[in-house]
């Protein structure tokens, strides 16, 4: 399993750094050290490689997202533990976020793969639907609602990688409320 970890990882670095066209096989088997064999011992092509790796890092992060959720009791309170959660996760893991985000913004995603990793945070997704049951969130599809509020932390978190912006508490409290005020009922 060592060796299958050492490919993902391999994969990761290589796409977040040079995109999925620019990395083949070749390239991920000599940087890897793995033999080809291996490789496809593991992964029956470099689509699988990509699918699986995403899939992995959908459950990395899921976890990630939930962290703590039931220790809260408020809903705001809990709606802020997510979104600080998924942004201290994307944050710290700069190769994953970068590979997420190529990867959902890529001609490779495939509608099954991503309805296959979004049950990974499903626990999340329980949440925004509840908020809408409530009356407390906006009555729109839960799908949109999920992803008007990961992208609003996947903005925030690009330009503070890329440094368009420069981090603080501050920011980051005002910018979970205007994430909050965009999806809760007025």
């Amino acid at each position: 399993m060592q060796k299958r970890q050492e490919i993902l990882d391999t994969a990761m670095e290589l796409i977040s750094e040079l995109g999925f066209h620019a990395t083949p096989m070749s390239l991920i088997i000599k940087k890897s050290g793995a033999a080809a064999g291996t490789i496809y011992h593991h992964f029956k092509n470099k689509e699988d490689l990509i699918d699986t790796l995403y899939s992995e890092l959908r459950i990395e992060m899921g976890k990630a997202i939930v962290q703590n959720l039931d220790c809260e009791d408020h809903y705001k309170n809990k709606f802020i533990l997510i979104w600080k959660n998924l942004f201290y996760f994307y944050s710290e893991n700069r190769k994953k976020f970068e590979y997420l985000e190529n990867y959902a913004n890529s001609p490779f995603v495939k509608k099954e793969v991503k309805a296959i990793s979004r049950r990974n945070y499903q626990a999340a997704i329980d949440f925004f639907e509840s908020g809408i049951q409530m009356g407390i969130l906006r009555h729109m599809p839960v799908i949109l609602l999920t992803e008007i509020v990961f992208n609003n932390v996947a903005t925030f978190t690009r330009m503070i990688l890329l440094e368009e912006i420069e981090f603080s508490e501050d920011l980051l409290r005002k910018t979970i409320q205007s994430s909050w005020d965009s999806v809760k009922i007025n």
